[in-house]
């Protein structure tokens, strides 16, 4: 990523985009913990009975366009049970859905041993699943923010490849933005985060990558079996991995959620130390950590990833003047996930080297794409930073010619 003195950028006259956040039976909540009262992050929110829906934001919040009321939504999150709320009228719900917490059981026996075997075979099953390729489609959005002001956003749909270790391979199909035109900081190729990211990496080492699957797990990390527990069906084992001291110089730590039945990751969260560097040497970066939170589906032909959150963060020094927070974050959501590829695309892994932006204006436009698009309609904007960008008239591409 680079950090220009001034991003300047050519932008048309603003126009109100409250259409973009609305909709006839918009319906919103928030997600919480039943014990501790505090966000449940990243839970699924269904339309019982169809295959619409979505997931909360980091702060348990969520918004979904409903086409007909009265309607039930079923909740749930790994870890937790599910919950079905009665929805009578568009708005936001009376009453925070409470999720409660699967009661997490140990196994008998040396835990340490077991705790390491599981990860061996989901590590076997990763490796046979790699052959399985699957298709499917991906909505990206990411947003930027620099002591807490927003700055840009940029959002993209990909063809995508990918395997149970996640993404294998995209084409960008649709793009667009929105940019402060006084953007201190500019993310030159944040998405590589997420479309390079894989649960392995063949060849190459696993300690080094930050990498806790691997046929010899306890030897690189530290392990602990926080408990297993019962959600939606299925028992899941939740893995908690911090890299040893003498192989650990990027500080990884974080756990894994492995279905006991079929040995499959369903969730992988990690946080690392990443280098990043700013090209005005009057900045600098201080403490950038990279966050995965990364959601798989089950399925007989091996999981598929659901949905993506890549968080980077730091602090960001300017000579004579107080260091400010630095922000990123890429959210994915995939969906219609099928055995055989889109006739002529041509997958590749992302080019570290390529502008995010300079690709999204590389791209035709299309405003009732996102206009009518069902899977933009259900994870809105935040009103806050389109608030933000109609005062300051910065949108980008985000406005109807």
């Amino acid at each position: 990523m680079s950090f220009p003195k001034k991003l300047l950028l050519t932008l048309s006259l603003p126009l109100l985009l409250a259409t973009y956040a609305r909709a006839q039976n918009l319906v919103s909540g928030r997600v919480l913990d039943r014990q501790t009262n505090q966000p449940v992050p990243y839970a699924s929110v269904a339309l019982l009975g169809t295959p619409f829906g979505t997931t909360s934001n980091a702060e348990g919040e969520f918004a979904l366009n409903v086409s007909r009321l009265p309607a039930r939504l079923v909740v749930g999150q790994l870890g937790y049970g599910r919950d079905t709320v009665a929805v009578a009228a568009a708005g936001a719900l009376a009453r925070p859905v409470a999720l409660t917490a699967a009661p997490v059981q140990l196994p008998d026996g040396e835990q340490s041993t077991f705790t390491a075997e599981l990860i061996k075979k989901a590590y076997r099953v990763l490796v046979r699943d790699q052959a399985r390729k699957q298709y499917g489609q991906a909505f990206y959005r990411q947003t930027s923010r620099l002591d807490n002001r927003p700055l840009d956003v940029n959002e993209m749909v990909w063809q995508v490849r990918a395997t149970s270790a996640g993404l294998d391979g995209t084409v960008l199909t649709q793009a667009r933005y929105a940019r402060k035109k006084d953007a201190l900081v500019n993310y030159r190729n944040f998405s590589v985060t997420t479309r390079n990211f894989s649960l392995l990496r063949s060849g190459s080492d696993t300690v080094r990558a930050g990498q806790i699957l691997g046929p010899n797990p306890a030897e690189y990390y530290t392990l602990k079996l926080n408990g297993i527990t019962q959600s939606g069906g299925q028992s899941l084992a939740q893995i908690a991995f911090e890299g040893k001291p003498a192989y650990n110089d990027k500080h990884v730590v974080g756990q894994l959620f492995i279905d006991l039945d079929t040995y499959q990751i369903l969730r992988f969260q990690a946080t690392t130390d990443v280098q990043s560097s700013a090209n005005n040497p009057l900045f600098k970066l201080r403490n950038p950590r990279l966050t995965y939170d990364y959601t798989f589906r089950a399925g007989p032909d091996g999981a598929v990833p659901d949905h993506l959150l890549t968080t980077y963060s730091a602090m960001l020094g300017r000579l004579l003047k107080s260091d400010v927070q630095l922000a990123a974050n890429g959210f994915t959501y995939f969906y219609d996930w099928r055995t055989t590829p889109t006739t002529g695309t041509d997958y590749a892994q992302a080019n570290g080297k390529a502008s995010d932006l300079a690709l999204i204006k590389a791209t035709t436009y299309d405003p009732a794409f996102w206009r009518d698009n069902p899977v933009v309609k259900r994870t809105p904007l935040e009103e806050e930073i389109i608030r933000s960008f109609e005062q300051e008239k910065a949108f980008g591409t985000m406005l109807d010619k």
